[in-house]
Formats: C-alpha cells, sequence, structure tokens
C-alpha cells in the first residue's frame, strides 16, 4: 500500500495505485497522472479532500480498451492537477460515485452517464441532466472502428510507479478489453 507514501512527494493516497505518472503543467496541465481500479476511487477521493484538493470535472474518453473515467483535481493553495484515472469494461461500465464525497460531482457523473452511459454506483440521483428523458444513455458511444487504443491519445508522462501486469502503455501489449 501507499498509504505511508507520498506519491511524488505531494500526495498520499491510502490505496496502491496501478500507475503513476508524472505529468506537465506546460504541456497537458495535469502534473500527475495516477491509475486506479474502480473500487479504490472514493477512498482517493477522500483522501483528496483531506489533503485540500476539490474536484474541477470528471470525464469519460471512450477509447479501444473500454471507458476512461478521469476525475480532475486541484489545491486549494498549491498549484498542480491531479487526474484519477479509472478504465471500465463496456460490459461493466461502473464505477462508485463520489458525490457523498465531493458534492460538485453530483453534475459530472449526470452528464457522464447521460452521454457514455457509465453508471456511477450509490449516486442518489442519475437521471438524465441534459438530455431528454427518452433519450437512451450513451448517446456518445463511437461505433469500434473509430475507437483508438489509450495509449495513443494520452500520455501518461514519465512513469514514478508502475504495479505489477499494469500493460496498459506498453508499446508491445493492449489490453483487451474482456480482460479488464
Amino acid at each position: 500500500m501507499m498509504d505511508a507514501q507520498n506519491l511524488d512527494g505531494k500526495l498520499s493516497l491510502p490505496v496502491t495505485p496501478l500507475m503513476v505518472g508524472r505529468g506537465s503543467a506546460q504541456t497537458s496541465g495535469i502534473t500527475m497522472n495516477v491509475f486506479l481500479m474502480p473500487g479504490d476511487i472514493l477512498q482517493a477521493a477522500e483522501a483528496m479532500l483531506g489533503q485540500a484538493y476539490h474536484i474541477e470535472n470528471i470525464d469519460v474518453l471512450d477509447v479501444a480498451e473500454g471507458f476512461l473515467v478521469t476525475y480532475h483535481y486541484a489545491h486549494f493553495f498549491e498549484p498542480g492537477r491531479i487526474a484519477h484515472r479509472v478504465l471500465v469494461s463496456r460490459d461493466e461500465a461502473e464505477v462508485p460515485s463520489i458525490s457523498s464525497i465531493y458534492q460538485g460531482a453530483d453534475w459530472h457523473e449526470r452528464e457522464c452517464h447521460d452521454f457514455h452511459g457509465v453508471k456511477f454506483i450509490g449516486h442518489p440521483n442519475l437521471l438524465p441532466l441534459l438530455l431528454d428523458p427518452e433519450i437512451p444513455a450513451g448517446v456518445l458511444l463511437k461505433e469500434d472502428k473509430a475507437r483508438k487504443p489509450l495509449r495513443e491519445i494520452l500520455n501518461p508522462g514519465e512513469v514514478i510507479f508502475k504495479g505489477e501486469g499494469f500493460t496498459l502503455f506498453d508499446e508491445d501489449e493492449a489490453v483487451p478489453e474482456e480482460s479488464i
């Protein structure tokens, strides 16, 4: 576990990430990319709140490997944005809701559900936010041929920690959706 360790000397998490990459505020606006398991997102969000970070937004990318749910955090007093990233399969597109920790996450989770169909388990009001309730969730889903591998879209930055078996950004290995 990384609870006793600080990630890059700035951030402490009570969970072990899959991978941590040091980003560039100049090129991406993100100073740290932290890849997590879906079940770790609640503890990670609580840790961020406890360290005076606020949630800026939550978004979803429809990629070849599944859905990448990204939580962007910024600190109240220090520069630097942290991205928590969770990859889920299309068949089980579910992550725990963090709306009980960050009230502002309510709107973002509902928007992600509207457009991509990702379910935020435990959300108190996962009703359509921007779309007509008659329109099925997931209207922005891509066709298989239009989906790109995540490593072609996202630069995770300089890898400072990588868990055993995490191969998402390895050039010679792609993570098939069914193994997520």
